[in-house]
């Protein structure tokens, strides 16, 4: 069984790549970009408040 942390790693890089293929479509300053990069935010924030 993963760990959390490499759980919240693997939903991360998911969420990079689902972000940079938001922002090819849409471009920076559309809605679901800014909401997808939010998302990544809190995954990143998840990361460094566990260390």
């Amino acid at each position: 069984m993963a760990t959390l942390l490499q759980q919240v790693t693997q939903e991360i890089e998911k969420k990079r790549n689902e972000l940079f293929d938001i922002y090819k479509r849409y471009g920076f300053l559309h809605s679901k970009t800014i909401q997808c990069s939010q998302e990544l935010d809190k995954l990143l924030n998840q990361i460094s408040y566990s260390k």
